[in-house]
């Protein structure tokens, strides 16, 4: 079992190694993190979503064998085989449920949301701003169909004139 400043270091690790790689702030990071995470959940890292998904925790990654939720988690996965660092227990993929992000600690799910990122096809934290960041959750975080983008685009917009500001 990992302790949780065990889990702090390895997080503290990997967002000042993502801030580097993409040129932008630790702390810049964990806003644009904090804001997907209010759109997606209210920040609830134990959110189960209700209809549609199955999204699970602070960033609704989906449940289930080959789905959202298990790609990230075998992004994260990657990065510490990439790292040198042993994988902490909570990082176990069912070969038939897939992956939970309600059973991950928060800090876990911070790590999938940066992992999932950085290994994705396509997605970049590189000259991200928050005035590009709902077109940027739309084409690398939220996974529905593209004739729903645009209203998807309006929703998040929507959240964030409620944003209260950063919790990390």
């Amino acid at each position: 079992m990992f302790k949780l400043d065990e889990l702090d270091q390895m997080y503290t690790q990997m967002i000042v190694s993502i801030s580097e790689r993409y040129k932008q702030e630790s702390l810049y990071l964990e806003e644009v993190m904090d804001r997907v995470a209010y759109h997606e959940s209210r920040r609830d890292p134990l959110c189960k979503q209700l209809g549609g998904g199955p999204g699970r925790g602070s960033y609704q990654f989906e449940k289930g064998a080959s789905e959202g939720g298990e790609t990230a988690m075998n992004r994260l996965l990657r990065w510490f085989k990439a790292h040198q660092t042993d994988a902490p227990e909570w990082t176990h993929i069912s070969t038939t449920e897939g992956v939970d992000a309600t059973e991950v600690p928060k800090l876990g799910q911070d790590m999938m949301f940066l992992a999932n990122v950085r290994y994705h096809p396509k997605a970049s934290f590189k000259d991200l701003t928050m005035a590009t960041l709902p077109l940027w959750w739309a084409r690398y975080h939220w996974a529905g169909p593209e004739h729903q983008a645009e209203a998807r685009i309006k929703s998040f917009n929507s959240s964030m004139e409620y944003y209260p500001g950063v919790m990390v």
